[in-house]
């Protein structure tokens, strides 16, 4: 591969644009400036707020909106500090969100000596919120540490991530291989016979219902179908909000956290949760049993084990996992000569379904 020259600044605006980046948040200052003289010739626009702690969260905004990565440029020092929090929430929330910030130079002496914003170690800091924090040593290495950035977004559990480049590294010129995109990496899927199990289970359930959390969204779809084709009531922690129309004739809106909700899905056979964490932030409470039989689908394989413990856990993508069980509840198992038995279609049933549900809910003092 041919080497060709290029500043720190101008490969950390074409690794981003390369990766499909288009808009980014955050404030310009005297150590960035390398950066933002190459946004526009690479068609990436820009929105200044009045603190980097609204570009973090604008950007977390705009992940969550698009479901593209969130980009953030800070300057060094007290400005990456000030997004700090934006990225632990991004961290708790998994939420694809990508902080770029100037360093102190590569040799830059341990012995403090009053550099503009001169800190004892940026990585260390932002290492202890963020999925990991990369200070890079070369321009080239540029190029792989935001296609390692990407590839933690597009292939496990999104989190934040910090990219730190050298100010020495900025504006000096050097010899660069064609930059890296991340892998075409899938998630891990699931094996058929655990497909096969959850299936059997949400087609043959009396009872079933769903929990949705933020990693539903890619499935909002398949999800809609499966809440129809089983005539189930659906609940979503605040982050799932809309993976399911709340106008829904099933849809029990935002409503995990309430007590009475906890009591109606422990009293589910089957209840199928995707892309939740059944943690305390979701349930207002300490994580509880719910219903006979749980079905997680993450594309964390910790998840499987905290909160709530899954009874079928499927990992991987949600929307493939999803299409998968729809398919499974329509069409049964293979070589079965019993048909599944019949399903109740939305409309009137499934709007007394819900009438129901809430009825119990409100004799429950939700």
């Amino acid at each position: 591969m041919s080497a060709m020259p290029l500043t720190g600044g101008e490969m950390v605006v074409r690794a981003l644009a390369l990766h499909g980046t288009v808009q980014a948040f955050g404030i310009p200052g005297t150590h960035n400036l390398e950066i933002y003289r190459h946004l526009a010739a690479y068609g990436i626009s820009h929105v200044t707020p009045r603190h980097e702690q609204g570009a973090g969260y604008a950007a977390d905004g705009y992940a969550r909106v698009t479901g593209r990565p969130g980009v953030a440029i800070t300057t060094t020092g007290p400005a990456l500090l000030n997004i700090a929090a934006a990225v632990g929430q991004a961290y708790s929330d998994s939420v694809p969100l990508l902080v770029v910030s100037p360093g102190m130079p590569l040799r830059h002496p341990r012995q403090a000596t009053g550099l503009l914003h001169e800190m004892r170690s940026q990585t260390e800091a932002l290492r202890g919120v963020a999925a990991f924090s990369h200070r890079v040593s070369t321009v080239d290495e540029i190029g792989t540490a935001v296609a390692r950035a990407f590839t933690l977004f597009t292939t496990e559990r999104p989190r934040p991530v910090h990219i730190e480049i050298p100010l020495d590294l900025l504006g000096s010129a050097e010899s660069v291989v064609p930059l890296r995109l991340s892998p075409p990496v899938r998630p891990a899927t699931p094996r058929s016979e655990q497909l096969a199990r959850a299936g059997e289970a949400l087609r043959t359930a009396s009872r079933p219902a769903l929990v949705l959390g933020g990693g539903a969204r890619g499935a909002a779809s398949e999800l809609c179908s499966l809440v129809e084709e089983l005539a189930a009531p659906v609940v979503t922690t605040a982050n799932g909000k809309g993976v399911v129309d709340e106008s829904h004739p099933l849809s029990l809106g935002v409503s995990l956290h309430s007590p009475a909700v906890q009591k109606w899905l422990a009293d589910c056979d089957v209840v199928l949760a995707v892309g939740t964490e059944l943690a305390e932030s979701d349930l207002w409470s300490e994580p509880v049993p719910l219903g006979g039989t749980l079905v997680r689908v993450d594309l964390d394989p910790a998840q499987m084990y905290a909160g709530v413990p899954a009874h079928i856990p499927l990992v991987g993508d949600a929307r493939e996992i999803v299409s998968a069980l729809l398919s499974a509840c329509r069409e049964g198992p293979r070589g079965s000569s019993k048909a599944p038995p019949p399903r109740p279609a939305t409309g009137a049933v499934a709007e007394g379904s819900r009438r129901m549900v809430q009825l119990r809910l409100v004799r429950g003092g939700c």
